[in-house]
């Protein structure tokens, strides 16, 4: 059963937030009132901020429906949690911009104001919610707002339940760790119950029958005490599940990945919005990029590389082309191989390096305006045509050729679950920098984890990296 302090750290994160998001806006104009520059509308401040008072319970809205005000964001870790308060808050300052642009009075004394606002609102929130969180951890080292916890269950499983459970921030407190055997009757429940008033039972066997589980669940909710059924299928751990019924039988579906249904079709709107919008600003950009590779090293602009999408589908990544045409591979180039190149340098540690990353820090086949273009990303730019043809995505797991997949191990299905992107979580979090086992399971998490506010998150953390090169080459 939920607590009376959750419920009340869960509903004063609602007064937090909008006195966060308020100051936040407030700040924005502070700030953008003491720059040189003038205001493009005379707006008082007083008139400002009473006109965004109304207007800014719509945030409060989007961040209910993002699942910031659920019970369930109490086991989310604190990531994922704020990549959803970066997609609200992104969603809520591009409503009021286009609110705005429809006004016949401004609300904003400036352009520059909303953006501001969006990142002070942004962080501060966060912040505040950090703060709120520490203060729960507090209470909860005093035994305020724990559960009393009965685990049920035999063999080293129960344990490393135990162990589990002691390790997590909800709050957990284990009053008895027993065996089924030992303790599976009404009597020695019915005394932990008075003793210590239970919140949560945690069972993890499958040898008692159905009786006795009835008994059990009967038990639970004369006691109002919250049953968890913990599967012992060790293969289900790590999986996302959830309840369903075939007639009157109940069942547990294992989900891969969240992007499914109206997911899917969501992500792929915003693909098709974004990319048209990037595509804009990008075209007259590709063109002075075709350019400069025809005078650098004459040859094909464009390179089209081979790798595998959902469903094992074949696709061809379409990119500027980055390396010296003689050192080209692919069918149009002999059909000759990575390292079938590579071994012409005679170079040892260069094999070893393509061999181990699929990638080669210091490539010697790479020309000198591709070393550029490599370097701030710009060689991907065409791949918006691979996105606008919806073979690729904006956000998602790295493309890769088909020999690469046996990296993933048992993972590999999990990986042709949805299409690659152009952008992901390990470009992000390290790009080239990081091990390619380390690139295996942040795709996973990523799968297994899909949300919009993470794609948003992921798309914000892509400026800066784009932007300062960061382990581009």
């Amino acid at each position: 059963m939920k607590k009376r302090s959750e419920l009340a750290f869960l509903l004063i994160h609602i007064p937090i937030d909008y006195l966060m998001i308020v100051f936040g806006f407030a700040l924005a104009y502070l700030i953008r009132e003491g720059q040189a520059k003038p205001f493009a509308y005379s707006i008082a401040g007083r008139q400002y901020l009473l006109g965004l008072l109304v207007l800014l319970i719509s945030w409060l809205v989007i961040y209910a429906l993002f699942g910031l005000y659920s019970f369930s964001s109490a086991h989310r870790s604190r990531l994922s949690e704020f990549s959803r308060i970066v997609g609200a808050s992104a969603i809520g300052t591009t409503l009021l911009i286009i609110f705005d642009f429809f006004s016949t009075n401004p609300i904003f004394p400036s352009k520059a104001v909303p953006i501001y606002a969006f990142l002070f609102a942004t962080v501060l929130v966060c912040l505040a919610r950090y703060s709120l969180y520490l203060l729960q951890q507090l209470l909860y080292r005093y035994q305020f707002g724990t559960h009393n916890t009965l685990i049920l269950g035999s063999g080293p499983a129960r344990i490393e339940l135990e162990n589990v459970l002691n390790n997590m921030a909800r709050g957990y407190h284990i009053v008895a760790n027993n065996t089924t055997k030992s303790f599976f009757s009404q009597k020695n429940w019915q005394e932990l119950q008075s003793k210590y008033n239970l919140d949560d039972i945690f069972y993890i066997d499958n040898s008692e029958d159905a009786e006795a589980i009835t008994k059990l669940l009967l038990f639970c909710r004369q006691h109002q005490v919250q049953l968890h059924v913990v599967p012992t299928i060790r293969e289900l751990y790590g999986t996302t599940m959830k309840t369903a019924r075939l007639g009157d039988m109940a069942l547990l579906e294992v989900i891969a990945t969240p992007l499914d249904g109206w997911g899917r079709v969501v992500k792929r709107i915003v693909d098709l919005l974004l990319c048209m919008a990037v595509l804009c600003i990008a075209l007259p950009v590709m063109a002075i990029i075709a350019i400069l590779i025809k005078i650098f090293d004459n040859g094909p602009v464009f390179y089209t590389h081979k790798r595998i999408t959902r469903s094992s589908k074949p696709l061809k990544i379409l990119k500027f082309r980055s390396m010296k045409q003689m050192y080209c591979t692919g069918g149009k180039y002999d059909g000759k191989t990575d390292l079938e190149v590579l071994k012409t340098f005679n170079d040892p540690e260069l094999i070893a390096e393509f061999k181990r990353d699929q990638k080669v820090k210091n490539d010697p086949r790479v020309s000198s305006i591709g070393r550029f273009l490599r370097r701030t990303s710009l060689d991907e730019l065409p791949q918006l045509f691979n996105v606008l043809a919806g073979q690729l995505s904006f956000v998602g797991p790295r493309p890769i050729v088909e020999n690469e997949l046996s990296r993933y191990g048992d993972e590999s299905g999990i990986f042709l679950h949805i299409k690659p992107g152009l952008t992901g979580l390990w470009q992000v979090s390290g790009r080239n920098d990081i091990d390619y086992d380390s690139r295996v399971k942040l795709d996973i998490y990523y799968i297994e984890n899909w949300s919009l506010g993470l794609d948003i998150s992921i798309l914000f953390r892509t400026i800066p990296v784009v932007l300062f090169g960061r382990s581009g080459y």
